[in-house]
Order: structure tokens, then C-alpha cells, then sequence
């Protein structure tokens, strides 16, 4: 902008002038291009600038001492651009009367006559201040919103919910960055867990307008495929006539919180279950314990008064083997409750040695103590295994006691043997009930007795439990079908490393 004078300002017309004078801003007119002389400036300059409206005509350099040497050169710019297209634009500082500097808005436009120019100063400086102090707080804001350890969103209100912000924490906790995000409308719902995302899109499209805001908790991929469980929270955002504007939310990383949470479910199951194996233990321990003790010491009493009784040799004899049956079946139980503790406690390693299975095998059931009138059907192959012959014997009486207590008296039960590899297949089958499917792998638990179980009959439910640990100790595994002729077939597979020479 240059300023001189011009004899055309006496032409001006009064009414224009006392108009110019009254608009909030300084008004001028301005002839010519480039270093243009302005032959009006309303009387408001002096209150700008400290200055007469007269000290801006016929001098030639006042303007530029005034405006801010680091924005003279901007203001040169416009005045060249301003001589192509007609219109001047250009947003400065200016020093005013106090001596500070103040930021104006000076805007002028060419008129018809093509050397015409009228144009307006308009004092900006609380409106700039007002800008820069709202960007200087957004800039705080956003510093605040990218450090804090969550994805920040805001989601337009629309016929459908999308993003116009995310926050880059986005990459860090998906593997896609912000500006992915923002140009891929599809990447939340295909970055949806697929046991979520049945429930979330049904979530989201139940979603109104006037929805005040959301809390879902879901699960997400990562773009390296591992799973992030996520807390998604928003709220509806209001003008200040109650009209809604946007949702601004948050995505919390909850992965850990979540997994700590599974565990301490696990670890109260776990507890649950404790208790409730301490429970069935000491009512089976305390049953199996009483009732044949009760019998050996009632035996024992009435065999103390054996002459005082008047006993007869054969009921002499029938109380012997009721007390030889009792003390063994104390026995057994004993010995399964140590060896049980001894499993539990990683202190049994099986002693491998070369074993002929099938000798072994029928030994074992010839001996067996079953009660009722059961069948017993051999299906024998030769097999030489590397077993511990201890634990095998334990392994093929209780596939047989457990059989005999589920099925009628007279039910028949069949044993069979056969090699598989290096090692060997145990199967005992019955023509019982059978056992549900989902009772399968529960039935080889500590005190497990299986539906069928007499609560009356002895037995802690610790024979398949051991059947499992010792077929585990032998490299192979315990597990249950259904038998050819309905009821419960009970495999154990052996398959014992060679010995190190």
C-alpha cells in the first residue's frame, strides 16, 4: 500500500465520506496500482495509529514504517497479486498508538474505472489472539489425548457411525495407522474377533441418533493376528441448543485385565473343584473306611467269645474271610490314596522291563476279587512290552473292578490285548449302560464315580484316575467309547520308550 495525495479527493462526495467515517474499521480510496496514492482515509486512522488522516497523503513511506518489517514482505506479495486479479487482500501487523503491534485485516477491490481502489483496515487482534489461544489449547489437548495409553476417536453422526479422528495410539495397539483407519470405512468390522462380531454389528445397528453414548467390551485382531480384547466407551457430544454433534470415545487396551480376570475365574473353578474333591473325599475315605472296620471289629469281638459263643468251625471260617476281604480291601484303598499323593507329587517313575502281557494279564483276572457272577472273556495276543509290571497288574484290576460295579451281576465282561508298535492296547469292555459322551473325560478324575456308581458300594473314584496316570507314565493315554455291544469299552494305550543302556 503507498499513500500520497490526490487533487481527485475534493471530488469525493460528502454523504460518502461521513458514511466512511462511521463504518468500524478504516476506510480509504486508493488510485492507481502498485505503489497506488491514496486520496481518502476516514478520520478512524488517528485512533488506530495515533496519526491524522492527513499525515497518510502525499507521503509516500508512512505506511511502510507502521507496518511489521517481518510482514512487509507478505504485504508486497498482495499488492502484486492484487494488480492480477483485482482484489487485495492481506492480514498484518500494525503498530498503533500505544507503540504495541496489532493484527489488521486490510481488504480493497478495484472498481469499474480499472485505477479505483476502496478498501477497509480492520482492526483483528482480539480475534487472532482469540485463534491462536484456541489452537495453543487444541495443541494441548491433542498432546494430552496421543499420550494418554488409549485410542482416541470421534465418530460422525450420520445415516452410518464413522470416524473423522483416531488417535495415533491406534497403531500401537491394532498395527494400522490413524490415517488407515480413517480411509478404510470396513476395517473395525473386519478387524472384529469372529465370536464378537455377530453381537457388535448387532449392537452398532441398534445404535439411534439420540443415543446418548456405549460401553461394549469385545475382542479385536491385531494385524499380526494375535487377539486384543478392547473396552470400547463413547459419549454423545451436544451443541449448546442440545443439537448432537459427534460421539467422542475411547478404546482401552483390557487384554491383560482380561486374561488375569480368566485366570482368577480358572484358579476359583479350580478352588471349587478342591473343595468339592475334599468333600466326596472324606464322605467316600470316611464310608470306606467305618464299614470295614466296623466289620473286622465286630469279626474280631465275636472271635475273642468264640467258645463263649459256641461257634462252629464253619462260621469260624466264614469270619476269617470276611476279615482277610475287609483287610485287603483296606489295603487297596490305602494304597491307592499313597500312590495317588505320590503321582501328585511327581515321586512315582514306573521301573520298565521287558513283560510277556498276556500271561500277566489272565494272572490278574484269575485273581481278581469281582463282585457277582460276571463273565469274564479273554481276547489274548502275545505281546512283550517294556512295562512296569506293578503298575499294569493295578492298571488291568481296576479296569476290571470298575466294570463289575457298573453292570448287572451276571454281565459279562471281555478282555483284550494287542500290539500296537513297541508298545500295546489294553481293552475292557462290558455290555453295561455304557457311559454319556460328555462324562467321558470326567470319569478319569481323582473321585470320580461315574453315574451309574452305587453310593452304598465301596469305592473313592480313584481306580480310573490311576488307570489314567499310570497309562500317562507309560507314554501313552487312558480313554473311553462305546463297546461293540453297547456299553463301555475303557482302552488304555502302553507305548514305554526302549530302555537306556
Amino acid at each position: 500500500m503507498h499513500i500520497g495525495r490526490d487533487e481527485r479527493e475534493d471530488a469525493l462526495e460528502l454523504p460518502f465520506r461521513d458514511w466512511l467515517a462511521r463504518v468500524p474499521g478504516t476506510a480509504y480510496v486508493q488510485h492507481g496500482s502498485g505503489m497506488a496514492t491514496t486520496i481518502y482515509i476516514s478520520p478512524r486512522v488517528e485512533e488506530l495509529v495515533g496519526q491524522p488522516a492527513s499525515a497518510f497523503t502525499g507521503l509516500d513511506d508512512v505506511w511502510d514504517t507502521l507496518v511489521h518489517p517481518d510482514d512487509l514482505g507478505r504485504l508486497r506479495a498482495a499488492d502484486l497479486q492484487a494488480d492480477l486479479d483485482g482484489t487485495f487482500r492481506c492480514e498484518y501487523r500494525l503498530r498503533v498508538a500505544d507503540g504495541t503491534y496489532r493484527w489488521m485485516r486490510d481488504e480493497a477491490h478495484r472498481q469499474p474505472d480499472g485505477d479505483t481502489w476502496i478498501g477497509m483496515l480492520v482492526d483483528i487482534d482480539d480475534q487472532k489472539r482469540t485463534e491462536e489461544e484456541l489452537r495453543a489449547s487444541a495443541r494441548r489437548f491433542q498432546t494430552l489425548v496421543e499420550q494418554v495409553p488409549t485410542v482416541t476417536y470421534i465418530e460422525s453422526i450420520g445415516a452410518s457411525v464413522s470416524p473423522t479422528y483416531v488417535s495415533p495410539r491406534y497403531l500401537s495397539m491394532f498395527g494400522f495407522t490413524p490415517e488407515e483407519r480413517l480411509a478404510d470405512a470396513t476395517l473395525w468390522e473386519r478387524l472384529l474377533h469372529p465370536d464378537d462380531r455377530e453381537r457388535m454389528l448387532a449392537e452398532i445397528e441398534a445404535l439411534e441418533e439420540a443415543t446418548e453414548g456405549w460401553s461394549f467390551e469385545y475382542r479385536m485382531r491385531h494385524r499380526d493376528g494375535h487377539v486384543v480384547w478392547v473396552q470400547d466407551q463413547a459419549v454423545l457430544v451436544r451443541d449448546d441448543d442440545g443439537t448432537p454433534l459427534f460421539y467422542q470415545g475411547v478404546l482401552s487396551d483390557v487384554t491383560e485385565s482380561r486374561h488375569a480376570q480368566e485366570e482368577l475365574e480358572r484358579a476359583l473353578d479350580e478352588l471349587r473343584r478342591a473343595d468339592e474333591m475334599k468333600n466326596t473325599f472324606l464322605t467316600a475315605v470316611s464310608h470306606d473306611l467305618r464299614t470295614p472296620l466296623a466289620t473286622i471289629l465286630g469279626n474280631a469281638i465275636t472271635l475273642e467269645h468264640a467258645d463263649e459263643l459256641a461257634l462252629t468251625d464253619e462260621e469260624r471260617a466264614d469270619m476269617l474271610r470276611s476279615l482277610a476281604a475287609k483287610a485287603r480291601r483296606l489295603t487297596e484303598l490305602i494304597t491307592d490314596l499313597l500312590d495317588m499323593d505320590r503321582l501328585s507329587r511327581g515321586a512315582f517313575e514306573p521301573r520298565l522291563a521287558p513283560e510277556e502281557l498276556a500271561g500277566l494279564i489272565e494272572r490278574v483276572t484269575r485273581e481278581a476279587d469281582l463282585p457277582g457272577r460276571h463273565r469274564v472273556e479273554l481276547d489274548l495276543r502275545p505281546v512283550v512290552a517294556m512295562v512296569d509290571r506293578s503298575m499294569i497288574e493295578r492298571v488291568v484290576e481296576n479296569l476290571l473292578v470298575n466294570a463289575a460295579k457298573h453292570t448287572p451281576a451276571d454281565a459279562a465282561i471281555q478282555v483284550r490285548l494287542r500290539s500296537v508298535g513297541e508298545g500295546a492296547e489294553i481293552v475292557v469292555e462290558d455290555d453295561g449302560p455304557g457311559v454319556p459322551v460328555e462324562l467321558r473325560d470326567s470319569l478319569f478324575q481323582p473321585f470320580e464315580r461315574g453315574p451309574s456308581a452305587n453310593p452304598h458300594s465301596p469305592g473313592v473314584g480313584l481306580g480310573l484316575s490311576l488307570v489314567a496316570r499310570f497309562a500317562e507314565l507309560h507314554g501313552g493315554r487312558a480313554w473311553v467309547d462305546d463297546g461293540v455291544s453297547g456299553g463301555a469299552a475303557f482302552h488304555v494305550l502302553l507305548a514305554p520308550p526302549e530302555p537306556v543302556s
